[in-house]
């Protein structure tokens, strides 16, 4: 039987200098003016893909999908860049509403603006529908990495080929992507350097895999950080509450108390009491990931920085669940417009749960635990053996654990010294950081040209965010040093020297 935490973590696996004199003025405007750009438009286009890229018989070629593509070339001009988002666990315009950056830069590259929706997300559905596609693991099997990525190669040849019709070192790519599509982002310049000239990977935790790291508990104790940070007392609090809460629960008295201070949708039984404490667990996780100094609504409509806010908020009486709950409230119903707490609902529904279940549990796994001697969250180990034993007993399919750190490297043996052209960027204040390569103090983690640069005030892919006029300092240099690379990174081929 998985335990509450294995339960939680798909969940939250589910729901990432100077400048050059060359610059021009329109980007430095962008970058040190704080601009707020005008809303970003695309034209929607669905291309064919295989379903099986890596089948060589008639019947795999034949059987094709609709992926579906964002693309915008406001500032796009014959031999500019083309800067290629490698979507995400979701629907994809999600990603565009939310990576402004990419469009504040495209002018000073001519560069064409591509989002591409993953495989499986949105409704890039490789068996029509979503419940089709899931039915059973004949059809689920066709959703990994490699897949997407070879979706992604294909995507690019074409929008060289055919869209831009120039040849293949006119059209400089590089890609870009937040958490899992920062993977992506750095995976796809990895193994397919011929198509990708750099990678912007914000938020990647490239190294967090099975037999990477052995420190499982490090997100959870750098988010009880971020909390201290905000109200000292603020993590005893939320400490204090689990046990609080599973004690409440043992009583139909307390589930009624529980329902009504967290103003849940449906009285809460027994099993509704585990599903709570669950939920208060990834919105803590959440909220450190969206700390951003803005009000933002990528995951929920929140305040800007929103932990100090729920914490602000747990000083309104002296009783713990109640100050839990009106911090809960916050994150929950900022905006006022929600009658009640729906704790079986998908709070950021254009986010693919289905899907991101399947891969977290078959080949994108994350081990997280919890210490309570060291943070603010009940003691959960992570067992890998128990946890892969749930999940193929669940997709009826066969986990592949330690694949990924084989297939692309990253710790404990398996380097990145064979890469070249990746900008990998963390936040201080974002948990995944810690899977990422914000511990590594130099650049060389991989052959050249590789920046690791740590946001000091930065919550979850900041950096992709557009330009806000609040945003820190320490974002604002990041996208500095991250356009110098793309410049390095998109500048003519040298010339061939005949010997």
């Amino acid at each position: 039987m998985v335990n509450i935490l294995q339960e939680a973590m798909i969940t939250l696996l589910f729901l990432a200098a100077l400048v050059q004199t060359g610059l021009s003025q329109r980007l430095m405007g962008s970058l040190l003016k704080n601009h707020v750009p005008q809303e970003n438009t695309w034209k929607t286009i669905f291309v064919k893909q295989k379903v099986d890229h890596f089948a060589f018989d008639r019947a795999s070629q034949e059987r094709l999908f609709s992926q579906k593509i964002l693309i915008n070339l406001d500032h796009w001009k014959p031999g500019g860049a083309l800067f290629f988002y490698t979507g995400n666990e979701g629907a994809i315009e999600l990603f565009a509403q939310n990576t402004g950056f990419i469009f504040d830069i495209a002018p000073a590259f001519d560069a064409a603006v591509v989002f591409a929706e993953h495989r499986y997300y949105g409704v890039s559905m490789p068996f029509g529908s979503l419940n089709e596609s899931f039915s059973d693991w004949t059809k689920s099997r066709y959703l990994t990495v490699e897949q997407a990525m070879a979706d992604f190669a294909e995507n690019i040849v074409w929008l060289r080929k055919t869209y831009f019709k120039s040849d293949d070192y006119v059209t400089r790519v590089i890609t870009f992507g937040g958490s899992y599509g920062g993977m992506l982002a750095a995976w796809m310049r990895a193994k397919y350097p011929g198509l990708v000239q750099g990678a912007i990977a914000a938020s990647a935790p490239v190294w967090m895999f099975p037999g990477m790291s052995q420190d499982t508990a490090a997100p959870y104790r750098l988010i009880t950080e971020v909390f201290r940070d905000a109200q000292s007392d603020c993590p005893a609090k939320i400490s204090k509450s689990w046990d609080m809460i599973t004690k409440m629960g043992g009583t139909k008295t307390g589930r009624n108390q529980l329902s009504k201070l967290f103003r849940t949708c449906k009285q809460l039984d027994s099993d509704g009491v585990v599903a709570l404490s669950n939920w208060l667990n990834g919105m803590y996780f959440d909220m450190a990931m969206v700390n951003y100094p803005y009000p933002t609504s990528f995951l929920a409509d929140l305040p800007a920085w929103p932990v100090k806010e729920f914490c602000k908020r747990t000083n309104v009486s002296d009783d713990v669940i109640t100050t839990i709950a009106a911090g809960a409230q916050m994150y929950s119903n900022y905006t006022g417009q929600l009658r009640c707490l729906d704790l079986d609902s998908d709070p950021a529904g254009d986010l693919g749960m289905t899907g991101w279940d399947f891969q977290a549990c078959l080949e994108m796994i994350l081990p997280i635990s919890s210490n309570r001697s060291t943070d603010m969250f009940p003691d959960e180990q992570f067992d890998l053996e128990s946890y892969v034993a749930y999940c193929e007993e669940r997709w009826n399919s066969t986990a592949r654990p330690f694949w990924l750190k084989y297939y692309f490297g990253g710790g404990d043996g398996y380097d990145f010294s064979g890469f070249s052209n990746i900008f990998f960027s963390n936040g201080r204040l974002d948990p995944w950081a810690v899977g990422g390569t914000a511990l590594i103090l130099d650049e060389d983690i991989c052959l050249s040209d590789c920046p690791n640069v740590l946001i000091e005030d930065g919550a979850h892919h900041l950096d992709l965010r557009s330009s806000n006029p609040a945003d820190p300092e320490s974002v604002l240099m990041a996208r500095k040093l991250e356009v110098e690379a793309i410049k390095r990174w998109t500048s003519p081929p040298a010339t061939k020297v005949e010997l």
